[in-house]
């Protein structure tokens, strides 16, 4: 009899679940929202490579006794497409002809007007390598000698504040497409969530679904169907940024971890979304006219502008303070949390706090956004106050 009443209770639920989908997920203005974020988030992600993406080789000439080893210091630095001439007459006529953008013959740089102070300083260095090499070849050293004497370490970075560790351009594109697609994937649903509260009292329909279902299988239902309808619109957002980024071969620029941070915000909506939407039901139960549906729904709105707001702030500075602080705090660490992630290398114990804050503040979420639904769906008249819905019987 257990199990049966069991089953009974879970269909219902399921059932309000499944009609939301139909509804919501189906409905020309879902289906149209998500081709358009799905857009927005793969031009994001093909931004970099748009904006600041390799132009291609340079092209470059090269003559004289020099031009081998100037051919393989070039070829060492990489990003040039080199021409050897026969004289330095036919390298200086390849620049004049456009064939190349600029020419080292004999000590000189030959350029079609100024060379850019990027392309002069890397033709001046390798010009220098390529002397000293010679210079060595000509004092009788074997080639693995002269390897050796060129081969220098790089300088080791050692960053004194931590408080300007700021990531580079794809860190911070990274970072800026998780956190849109958290805030888009969180505000909306929510919204959604409280006006359908709203409208089923300002209908009366929800008496006659009180009728045989309970107030916990309405409410679950709706946040459990939208929550399936959110989630599957994220987890394209996810796949088409992932897949972009690997079609224009960023995703291998990408800093250690990016896919793994972008998916495991997945983990995180997930949490904040058990949050804000039962939440959101709770306090859309209040009120019975649309109308009033903005006055309860700011505190949510405001929590998840902060959240987005601030996450934009840490893309600059994932170390500050602020930033440690908002990724850790609820319920703002739902969208700054996987954000910072996404750019910088975050100690395990502090995201290990932030999920377990966070957790735990969705399962109290569950409990007060049930309480006030159960307590207040009921109600019709003027906007109940939270207190005062919290007094009334159940």
């Amino acid at each position: 009899m257990s199990a049966q009443n069991d089953t009974s209770k879970f269909r219902g639920l399921m059932l309000v679940a499944g009609r939301e989908i139909r509804v919501r997920g189906l409905s020309k203005a879902n289906l149209i929202s998500l081709v358009v974020t799905v857009v927005i988030v793969g031009v994001l992600a093909a931004l970099p490579s748009i904006i600041g993406g390799d132009d291609g080789p340079t092209e470059v000439g090269l003559a004289g006794e020099s031009a081998p080893a100037m051919e393989a210091q070039l070829d060492a630095m990489g990003g040039f497409d080199i021409t050897s001439y026969d004289s330095v007459d036919e390298a200086e006529q390849a620049v004049t002809d456009g064939e190349v953008e600029a020419a080292v013959a004999d000590g000189a740089l030959y350029s079609e007007g100024a060379a850019s102070t990027e392309l002069q300083a890397q033709l001046d260095a390798a010009w220098q390598a390529a002397g000293v090499q010679t210079g060595l070849a000509d004092a009788g050293l074997s080639d693995e000698q002269i390897q050796q004497a060129l081969t220098v370490e790089p300088l080791e970075t050692v960053s004194l504040s931590e408080e300007h560790d700021i990531g580079g351009p794809l860190d911070y594109f990274t970072g800026l497409i998780i956190s849109i697609m958290m805030f888009m994937m969180l505000m909306t649903p929510v919204q959604y969530i409280a006006m359908g509260v709203v409208e089923e009292k300002s209908s009366r329909i929800v008496e006659i679904l009180l009728t045989s279902l309970k107030p916990w299988q309405l409410l679950g239902g709706k946040v459990i169907g939208l929550g399936v309808i959110s989630l599957v619109n994220l987890i394209a957002m996810v796949a088409v940024g992932l897949g972009v980024a690997a079609g224009s071969g960023l995703l291998a620029d990408l800093p250690e971890g990016t896919a793994s941070a972008a998916l495991s915000s997945i983990g995180w909506w997930f949490i904040a979304f058990a949050l804000f939407g039962t939440l959101a039901g709770g306090v859309g139960s209040l009120v019975s006219r649309q109308e009033d549906a903005g006055s309860v729904l700011t505190p949510l709105i405001m929590a998840l502008t902060v959240s987005y707001v601030g996450a934009i702030f840490l893309l600059n500075a994932p170390t500050s303070a602020f930033a440690r602080i908002l990724s850790i705090v609820p319920p703002f660490s739902g969208i700054a949390m996987p954000t910072r992630m996404a750019i910088a290398d975050v100690p395990v114990w502090e995201i290990a706090l932030a999920l377990g804050l966070l957790a735990a503040a969705a399962v109290g979420a569950l409990v007060l956004g049930a309480t006030l639904y159960k307590r207040s769906v009921l109600y019709t008249g003027s906007r109940l106050k939270l207190a005062d819905a919290l007094k009334r019987a159940a």
